[in-house]
């Protein structure tokens, strides 16, 4: 079809209009539980890492005291050789006793050492621990207080579509069954846009509002008269001139 004869482009447009702003409020309804999803999925990231924090801190808390225990061990073993050291006689019991001695010290050594590593990182764990929970707790606020708002919004966004739709049905009362199934069938092949203005360039090149194809010399001629509904040879949707529509 190349063209209708019929005084609703006007009433087209506002249905457009009208469609345009029923399809922003129902995507807006439909963004507010992702974009909840969203700040949830991210708050408890946060926490997961606040978690994993706290649990790297109570296994470096519980191995330095395991260290602790291993030196309150060597002590003990330390002062139960240096009690033989006065219950042998011989004199090769009493080097090995020595040895044994030295051996433990030794050990006891190398494990104040490894104590001393893990306060370092006992300390560190406890401050990204607490930086953490600072961290979690901000968050949780701020989640609390977007998540409120966003239900909030999509409460009047209800109501909005609500209105917008008693508006769309109005609009679409205004038009003929025929040309209004036209309209629809386009509007679903073209992602919305069933009906477009004509686009004129600096130079006075004229193309389709929707695909942005030239239009013809006969289609320019078309657009021009009055009553006329006209469709575009390329996209096949609706086209119109705004000051043969609206002049």
């Amino acid at each position: 079809m190349k063209l209708m004869h019929t005084t609703e482009v006007r009433a087209l447009v506002e249905l457009q209009a009208r469609d345009r702003a029923v399809d922003d409020l129902a995507g807006k309804i439909a963004s507010v539980p992702e974009e909840i999803g969203g700040i949830n999925r991210a708050f408890e990231e946060k926490k997961d890492s606040m978690n994993a924090a706290k649990e790297t801190l109570v296994r470096l808390q519980v191995e330095k005291k395991s260290k602790e225990l291993a030196i309150a061990e060597k002590d003990e073993e330390i002062r139960k050789h240096q009690r033989d050291l006065n219950m042998v006689k011989e004199n090769n019991a009493f080097k090995a006793l020595l040895s044994e001695i030295e051996t433990a010290k030794k050990a006891k050594d190398d494990i104040e050492t490894e104590i001393l590593g893990l306060m370092d990182d006992v300390d560190k764990a406890g401050i990204e621990d607490k930086k953490l929970q600072q961290e979690v707790k901000k968050l949780e606020e701020e989640k609390n207080r977007r998540v409120k708002e966003l239900e909030a919004a999509k409460i009047n966004f209800e109501a909005a579509l609500e209105a917008a739709r008693a508006a769309r049905a109005e609009a679409a009362a205004k038009i003929s069954e025929a040309v209004l199934e036209k309209y629809e069938f386009i509007r679903a092949q073209r992602k919305g846009l069933a009906i477009a203005h004509i686009k004129e360039d600096k130079t006075g090149h004229i193309s389709c509002g929707g695909c942005n194809m030239g239009l013809t010399a006969q289609k320019i001629v078309d657009v021009k008269t009055h009553d006329a509904l006209v469709f575009c040879d390329n996209c096949q949707r609706m086209i119109y001139l705004d000051k043969t529509v609206y002049g």
